[in-house]
């Protein structure tokens, strides 16, 4: 099982992802967050997190910043940027800040399940 945090500060995108994506074969929603600084605390309190999907455009911590961070602390935490930014800079900057995949937000939720289950199972 795949253990899924979704942090996105859209209400709306958040807990449309999150009700979509819990009705994927294999993915279970572990926690949502509106924002870098929450996602933080709950993964200080311990959370078990495989996948993290994070927004790029964030209030205060950023989704690259947000990368970075949770990847320096938590390695094996796999990270899916999915934004609305298809420049070739905002993709480089996210890879090399330690992202698996880059996606924008137009894909459908099939696709986003499949890449999700794809990032998961890269060791």
């Amino acid at each position: 099982m795949i253990r899924l945090v979704i942090i996105e500060d859209n209400d709306i995108v958040r807990e449309g992802l999150s009700l979509l994506l819990a009705k994927e074969a294999g993915i279970t929603i572990v926690a949502t967050a509106e924002n870098g600084a929450s996602v933080m605390k709950k993964l200080e309190l311990g959370i078990l997190v495989d996948v993290m999907l994070i927004d790029w455009n964030m209030p205060g911590i950023s989704g690259l910043e947000l990368t970075k961070r949770v990847k320096s602390q938590m390695p094996d935490i796999k990270i899916i940027i999915l934004t609305m930014h298809s420049k070739d800079e905002y993709r480089i900057q996210a890879f090399n800040a330690g992202a698996s995949a880059y996606l924008l937000k137009d894909l459908e939720i099939e696709e986003l399940a499949k890449i999700i289950r794809e990032v998961y199972a890269k060791k």
